[in-house]
C-alpha cells in the first residue's frame, strides 16, 4: 500500500506533466526561455525591475556558505535558480524534480551552459532525498506540495552538514481566517495540490522539531504584483465560465492552475496569505 506522501507525489507529477505540455511554459519556451523560474516575479529592493531572479539574491542574505558550497534544490522545477546560482557560487548542486519532461528541459540547459559536471537535475522525491551531506538546501515554492511538511523537513534536515542551512520560501496562510477568505483559500490549495499548507508558525515548529534554529526571516508581500479580488475577478469568472466541462471530466488542469493563482493573488493582497522566506541552520 502507498503512503500519503507517494500517492501526493503521484499527483503533483500528473500536475506538471499536464502544466508542462499544454500551459504557461508554451509561450516561454518559443521566446527561448527553456528554463525561466516557475516562481514569482518580485520587485528589486534595489531599484531594479521586478523579476523571479530577486528572490536568489533575497534568500541568500546574511548566509555564511563556505568556498564550494554542496546545495539541494528541493523542487527546482527546469532548474533554473541553480543556472542562475551555481555559476556565481561555485559548488555541487542537485536538483530534484517529480517531471521527466523538467528533468531532461533542465539537464538540457544545464549542458549548454557548460555545468554538467557540477550541476544536475534528478526525478526523485524530496522525501527522499540524496544522502548528501549538504551545506545548503532550500525550496522556492515547492514544499507546500508536501503531504506532510514536518516529515519533509525533518528528512532534508537530515541531509544537512552541521552549520548548513535550510531555506523556506513560501505562501503561508495567516491562521483562523474569516469563511469567505478560507474557502478561496480551500480552492487554491485544490487547485495548486497543496494538501496542508502550513502557516508561518506551523512551518518554524516543524523547522524547530527537526533540530533546526531560526536565524532569520522576512515577510516578501510587500515586493509582490499581485492584484486585489476586484481586479482578478472578471478573469476568474471567465476561466470558470470556459473550463467547467473540462475541469468537471477532469482535464482542466491548466484552468486550475490558473483559478488557483488568480485567487492566491487576491488572498496575497488583502494580507490572508504571506509569501514568506524562512532560514534555519542546524547547529554545528
Amino acid at each position: 500500500m502507498s503512503t500519503a506522501s507517494e500517492r501526493q507525489a503521484r499527483r503533483v507529477q500528473r500536475y506538471y506533466r499536464w502544466l508542462d505540455g499544454i500551459s504557461f511554459y508554451r509561450e516561454r519556451r518559443a521566446a527561448g526561455e527553456a528554463v525561466h523560474p516557475v516562481h514569482r516575479a518580485l520587485a528589486d529592493p534595489t531599484g531594479g525591475p521586478p523579476s523571479p531572479l530577486v528572490i536568489h539574491r533575497l534568500m541568500l542574505e546574511g548566509l555564511a556558505l563556505p568556498e564550494a558550497p554542496r546545495v539541494l534544490d528541493a523542487g527546482c522545477g527546469y532548474g533554473a535558480t541553480m543556472l542562475d546560482l551555481a555559476p556565481r557560487l561555485g559548488g555541487d548542486w542537485t536538483g530534484l524534480t517529480l517531471s521527466p519532461e523538467q528533468a531532461a528541459r533542465g539537464n538540457a540547459a544545464l549542458a549548454v551552459a557548460g555545468l554538467s559536471a557540477r550541476v544536475r537535475v534528478q526525478v526523485q522525491s524530496y522525501d527522499a532525498p540524496p544522502a548528501g551531506p549538504f551545506d545548503l538546501i532550500y525550496g522556492i515554492e515547492s514544499l507546500i506540495h508536501s503531504a506532510d511538511p514536518r516529515a519533509t523537513l525533518a528528512g532534508l534536515a537530515q541531509r544537512l552538514a552541521p552549520g548548513g542551512h535550510l531555506l523556506v520560501v513560501d505562501d503561508m496562510p495567516e491562521p483562523n481566517l474569516p469563511p469567505e477568505p478560507a474557502q478561496r483559500l480551500a480552492q487554491f490549495k485544490q487547485d495548486w495540490r497543496c494538501p496542508v499548507a502550513p502557516d508561518r508558525d506551523g512551518w518554524i515548529a516543524a523547522l524547530r522539531d527537526a533540530g533546526l534554529e531560526l536565524v532569520g526571516e522576512r515577510d516578501l508581500n510587500p515586493l509582490l504584483q499581485v492584484r486585489g479580488m476586484a481586479e482578478v475577478a472578471p478573469r476568474l469568472a471567465e476561466v470558470r465560465r470556459r473550463s467547467w466541462l473540462s475541469r468537471s471530466l477532469g482535464f482542466g488542469v491548466r484552468a486550475e492552475a490558473e483559478i488557483g493563482g488568480l485567487l492566491l493573488e487576491s488572498l496575497q493582497t488583502e494580507g490572508w496569505v504571506h509569501y514568506r522566506l524562512l532560514a534555519a541552520r542546524k547547529p554545528a
